[in-house]
């Protein structure tokens, strides 16, 4: 096996190079860590040996147990202080250390700081201490590996303990084969190797599944750290603490850097280095909180509390030991105990011994597992995406801890503490400027989604991924310390007194330097993009609760997010401020949402009428929020931000002590049951609860008391025999308010004229939030449209009979995976029960769609005696009557009818399907498509369906639009639906068993490629969208009002034009074009997907160019000329793509949409080939040209009829191209496309070429 496929082996899915499921923002699932996690981890953090050993570094340096301990205070509040401060990123946005850091330092700038913390210096280890030391700096070793190692080497030698105590003579048992100058023996490293053993079953827990984990140890941690405090205190014996506390201080209170004064800022300046890694990487944690202020407290309190706790037990059991080992401080636990056997053999001794080893143990593990593997973890998976996640990461961070040598770490405790220190010479800089930038430059302003955006239109990526800023702060910080600390690990070096005392105080000089450094660089060369985002951005509150819901999905469900990858939502046409509504949940708001949005606070009012109130019963939050722990916010009307972007329901389950419901709300909707086909959609199916619509009125304006008309039964608006549901807008004869309000009023029974109108919403008594009604129509058919629909029907059955199954499964496996518009098991169910009730249109349209593919089906072979537009006919006649009364099934018809086969007459789109389109887009409007349904008491699959047939129909209108060169029917303020989801795409997918004969195997279940290819298509056509309101509106036919309109116009086509500069190298890797060479009956169904781009991509250059004269051809600074290289640069990929594709794919569905798509690229290369000035240009496009024409003529020789009608357009347009210019450049007349000329085609490129 190569090294390719072992790598392609062991790839993570959903990955690119910046982003994997466990890098990416936490989602609410992932998020349980609340304040008690945060106790218990800090406890497990700070009550170990390795804080027990503080006071053991800080006393011998000449202090008083006191001033130690005041230093260990100190040192711990300013820690506290700067781990909360430092931490906020990953507690409000829920991102790691790794990843805030591309917002610090760039995006590949970034690199450093991890590699920094990973590797921190280079050479190998010296076997004398104070050698060790001085090389230790400068030798490459794992930060992580270093911290993992040392603390397996200390709970190596708590199970060495456990040994002994259940052999005292251990030693002599297990014979030493090790050399004398490693410092250890071989039961010794057996321990080593045992600890590290069982350590390694831990490290395989989820970090966000070590709640339980952490109960368990914690609580043992604690009382064992008690327990060892009683006990020494209570044999201590009468000679009482050693000199460890009674010993005072000779050193002069000042006057140096040997005075007490430095050398108490030493220790606290010390106490903070040991945790410094600990600080910059807390993002890594705090992304894990249930609420931000879990993290804040948690660490505010447990962190000071348990490392004081931790270091001043050491101080005292020390202390009280003492003198019963001859005046020797024993400072080592481990090693306390081991002298305690070697005193004690008895049987009670033993037991004490084995009990505190095995307490011991598990503290070790308590801090080694989540503080050092995890984080070796969280560096490698943001280091190596791709392949390593933070599981393997950790376990790598374990199995490679050994090559550290950890047993030559631990020689004595003063050169530990030394070592620990060193690093926040380095480490203390990098966290200022975490903490700079996030207060003082970003004012707590994240981009998140740019964060995982490898271009330049990330607002991260600064100068080609570098923030040049951040190494210079960096610097600033570092180097005036160096001097200090050199002497600090090497004696035989002098420095001056000045050098020693700055070292002394490094942390804190390299915290607030690099800090201060960082934003004053920012002031004066600030970053354009980033302050653009920071200046027009909304409050940080509201963004991190923006962000928040739309990370809110995991990557495995909803590959559509890595669309922000290539470029969130649509842009605003600001160039100043690109990144202005850079967020999909404010560009998708109404407009007058919108400003009332970025004006709201942090508790807004809640879709209940009201703002929260803290635990509230008659103000609750949605079901979703409530379970989550967190304020159910909205911008200013439901549902809130988490369920919108999760596309679930947003309910709340009040008790019946709430306000009782309105009873209109009640008569319509109280008796209605859920639909059966709802509970497949899972647990949140079943929300249709009618106490939504009560809870969104507002207390002034309910209506209890209004006069209850009966209304008709209603379960849906789709399966109501015989009568139509009709949507009533704004406009409508009736006034939705008044209706509302009134109706009592205005109907006198049951069966009047007005009895019709049903509400599936009750607003929520704002003006801008309007009751929603449908007019529920009887179905009133002449009699010659039944019987013209009837005989459709009963002929296209005739037709196909009896291999319509089998035409369905064709369709399910050719067609849906492009166009997933229908509703699988919904049509099946309806299919097999009583296919009559299928709208004649939409079944001939799935027979007709599949007919094309009958030759992939064995048992159709020499069957279809019928044409595609036989049936296609039949379904077009029939659906003209049956859009008398539109529903989701005929609006399925409209737009699968869309995609027949073109006549092979046909060079350019037929008008047939601009009007087709204008009649689906009225359809889909008729039957209230275009508002969003979410709120609305319907059931879950026919919102989520309707939301999927919305945005299939905003696609095809706007790709229609492009191809006659129309403007769009749907525009930005004519629907208010909300973006499409995974989930949308989900349902009603997967196959029950008595349904699965009308489909292959293959699709019985939900293809997540599917998915991702509809939203990919979706996230195009709305940015073509806005490449057609930037560039090809209706001339005006006068200049326009101002310059600032068409400036801003350019802005959005460069931010758009940044997006697309990489598309293809971020897709998912389900949406790649596979390189198969020779594997020619193979198709991935992608390359619709990625012709789509390249359309729109062509349109975006030429408008970018515009205007394309002779006259900008010749100026260098036009448009034109600026965008040249760039667009022929970017369109390369375009031939590459040509030239992949293979036969099968060709066989594949297309789409109406396909050929003028491939016209478009086509003319696209010509534009770039005629409009080329530089020789170097001529020649590459001449080369795209002629390679793309190549293309075509293999791929016309490899495919059938039927496949060459994709390629016939565009080959006859190159072809005339060919022929026409070179009987130009020849000085002949233009050749008649219909006549026989002898300048082939083929000749053509030469004779270009030949005659510039």
């Amino acid at each position: 096996m190569g090294l390719q496929a072992a790598l392609k082996l062991v790839e993570l899915p959903y990955v690119s190079r910046w982003i994997n499921d466990d890098i990416r923002p936490i989602e609410a699932q992932r998020r349980t860590w609340g304040f008690l996690t945060f106790h218990n981890f800090w406890l497990l953090v700070n009550c170990n040996i390795t804080t027990y050993l503080t006071g053991s570094a800080l006393i011998p340096l000449g202090l008083t147990w006191w001033q130690a301990f005041i230093c260990i205070i100190l040192g711990n509040v300013i820690a506290t202080a700067v781990v909360i401060i430092n931490s906020l990123p990953g507690s409000y946005y829920h991102i790691g250390f790794p990843v805030f850091s591309r917002a610090v330092w760039g995006m590949w700038g970034s690199q450093f700081v991890i590699w920094n913390r990973i590797f921190l210096s280079l050479g190998k280890f010296p076997y004398s201490s104070y050698n060790y030391v001085t090389q230790q700096t400068i030798n490459s070793f794992c930060l992580s590996l270093v911290w993992y190692a040392f603390t397996a080497w200390v709970g190596g030698e708590c199970i060495y303990v456990i040994l002994l105590s259940w052999d005292p003579k251990l030693e002599s048992h297990i014979p030493n084969g090790m050399p004398a100058d490693t410092g250890m023996t071989t039961a010794q490293f057996v321990s080593y190797i045992i600890f590290s053993a069982i350590s390694l079953p831990v490290i395989w827990i989820r970090p966000h599944r070590l709640e339980k984990f952490f109960h368990f140890a914690c609580s043992i941690t604690l009382v064992f750290f008690i327990v060892l405090l009683i006990w020494a205190l209570a044999t201590m014996g009468s000679s009482g603490f050693g000199d460890t506390i009674t010993s005072g201080s000779a050193l002069p209170n000042t006057g140096g850097s040997d005075s007490v004064a430095w050398l108490m800022i030493y220790g606290i300046v010390s106490t903070i280095g040991s945790i410094a890694a600990g600080i910059l990487n807390q993002n890594d944690y705090s992304r894990f909180a249930t609420q931000p202020k879990h993290a804040i407290v948690g660490q505010a309190i447990s962190f000071p509390f348990y490392s004081i706790f931790s270091s001043l037990i050491g101080i005292l059991v020390t202390a009280a030991t003492q003198e019963r080992f001859g005046g020797e401080a024993i400072w080592n636990p481990p090693t306390l105990f081991a002298q305690l056997l070697a005193q004690d053999e008895t049987a009670g001794t033993r037991a004490a011994c084995f009990f505190a080893g095995l307490c011991l143990v598990i503290s070790q593990i308590g801090v080694n597992v989540p503080g050092n593997a995890l984080a070796g973890g969280f560096d490698l998976a943001a280091t190596f995406p791709k392949y390593l996640n933070i599981r393997r990461g950790a376990y790598i961070t374990a199995i490679f801890s050994v090559v550290v040598n950890p047993w030559r770490l631990v020689n004595t405790a003063t050169i530990f503490l030394t070592v620990l220190s060193s690093y926040s010479v380095f480490l203390a800089p990098m966290t200022g400027l975490m903490i700079s930038s996030y207060l003082i430059v970003n004012k707590s302003k994240v981009n998140v989604d740019h964060l995982y955006r490898g271009d330049s239109g990330s607002i991260y990526w600064f100068s080609y991924g570098f923030n040049w800023r951040a190494p210079v702060a960096w610097l600033v910080g570092v180097v005036p310390c160096m001097p200090g600390f050199i002497a600090a690990v090497d004696t035989s070096v002098t420095v001056s007194e000045g050098a020693t005392e700055l070292y002394s105080m490094s942390y804190i000089y390299g915290l607030l330097s690099s800090g201060l450094v960082y934003a004053l660089l920012h002031w004066l060369l600030p970053a354009r993009s980033l302050n653009a985002f920071v200046k027009d951005a909304p409050s940080a509150r509201e963004l991190q609760q923006m962000q928040q819901s739309k990370w809110d999905v995991t990557l495995a469900e909803t590959p559509e997010l890595l669309e922000v990858l290539s470029g969130p939502g649509p842009k605003t046409a600001n160039s100043a401020t690109p990144f202005k509504e850079d967020l999909r949940l404010i560009d998708t708001m109404p407009k007058d949402t919108k400003k009332s949005s970025q004006r709201r606070k942090f508790k807004v009012p809640s879709e209940f009428g009201q703002a929260r109130q803290s635990r509230s019963r008659k103000n609750r939050p949605c079901d979703a929020c409530r379970k989550r722990k967190t304020a159910c916010v909205i911008t200013s009307t439901p549902p809130c931000l988490f369920c919108k972007g999760r596309g679930i329901e947003c309910k709340s389950s009040a008790s019946d002590s709430v306000a009782s419901r309105s009873a209109l709300s009640a008569s319509l909707f109280a008796s209605a049951p859920a639909p059966q086909d709802a509970a497949q959609d899972g647990p949140s199916s079943n929300s249709e609860s009618p106490r939504i619509a009560s809870n969104n009125i507002c207390p002034s304006a309910r209506r209890d008391s209004i006069e209850v008309i009966p209304a008709p039964y209603l379960q849906t608006l789709e399966d109501n025999e015989n009568r139509t549901a009709h949507s009533m807008g704004p406009a409508a004869e009736q006034d939705t308010h008044f209706l509302a309000s009134f109706r009592s009023d205005v109907l006198s029974g049951p069966n009047q004229i007005d009895a019709e109108f049903i509400q599936v919403y009750e607003g929520s008594g704002y003006p801008w939030d309007p009751p929603v009604h449908f007019c529920l129509l009887q179905d009133e058919f002449t009699a010659h449209d039944n019987s013209a629909r009837e005989e459709a029907s009963r002929a296209i059955e005739e037709m196909v009979e009896p291999h319509g199954p089998t035409l369905v499964r064709l369709y399910f496996r050719h067609i849906h995976p492009v166009l997933p518009v229908l509703s699988k098991v919904r049509f099946l169910r309806q299919y097999t029960d009583d296919k009559t009730k299928l709208p004649a249109s939409l079944r001939g349209a799935v027979y007709a769609l599949a007919s094309v593919f009958w030759k992939s089906e064995p048992s159709l072979q020499g069957f279809l005696h019928f044409q595609q537009h036989e049936l296609a006919d039949l379904a077009t006649d029939s659906l003209q009557r049956e859009l008398d009364s539109p529903n989701l099934a005929k609006l399925q018809a409209s737009l699968l009818l869309l995609h027949m086969t073109p006549n092979k007459t046909d060079s350019i789109a037929h008008p047939r399907t601009w009007t087709s389109t204008a009649q689906a887009a009225a359809a889909a409007q008729m039957i209230g498509l275009h508002q969003d349904a979410e709120k609305w008491n319907l059931p879950t699959w026919e919102k989520r369906l309707r939301r999927k047939l919305w945005w299939a129909t905003y696609m095809t209108d706007v790709w229609s639009a492009v191809c006659h060169g129309n403007p769009p029917h749907i525009y930005a303020a004519s629907f208010n639906t909300s973006p499409v989801t995974m989930d949308d795409l989900r349902s009603e997918e997967s196959i029950p068993e008595d349904l699965r004969s009308l489909v292959y195997s293959s699709n019985v279940g939900f293809d997540v490629a599917s998915g991702a290819r509809f939203l990919e298509l979706v996230k195009i056509s709305q940015t073509l969208r806005e490449v057609i309101d930037c560039s090809f509106q209706v001339p005006r036919l006068a200049p326009p009002d101002s310059q600032k309109m068409e400036m801003e116009n350019r802005g959005c086509l460069v931010s758009l034009q940044g997006e697309l500069h990489n598309w293809a190298t971020i897709l998912p890797q389900c949406l790649t074009m596979p390189h198969l060479k020779g594997a020619i009956s193979i198709t991935s169904n992608n390359a619709p997907l990625h012709l789509a781009y390249y359309a729109h991509l062509a349109l975006l250059y030429r408008a970018l160019m515009n205007p394309a004269t002779k006259v900008a051809k010749a100026m260098p600074s036009s448009s034109l000329r600026l965008w040249f290289g760039t667009a022929l640069s970017d369109f390369a990929s375009f031939t590459d793509f040509m030239n992949e594709l293979n036969p099968e794919d060709l066989r594949g569905f297309w789409g109406c949409h396909a050929r003028s798509q491939l016209i478009l690229c086509g003319n696209f290369i010509i534009y770039l080939f005629v409009l080329a000035t530089e020789s170097g240009d001529v020649t590459s496009a001449f080369s795209l040209l002629e390679t793309f024409y190549d293309t075509l003529q293999r791929l016309n020789r490899q495919v059938d009829s039927i496949s060459q009608l994709l390629l016939l357009p565009v080959s006859l347009r190159i072809d005339s191209f060919f022929t026409q210019a070179a009987d130009r450049l020849r000085g002949g007349p233009v050749a008649d496309s219909t006549a026989t000329t002898t300048s082939t085609p083929a000749a053509a490129p030469i004779s270009l070429m030949n005659n510039p």
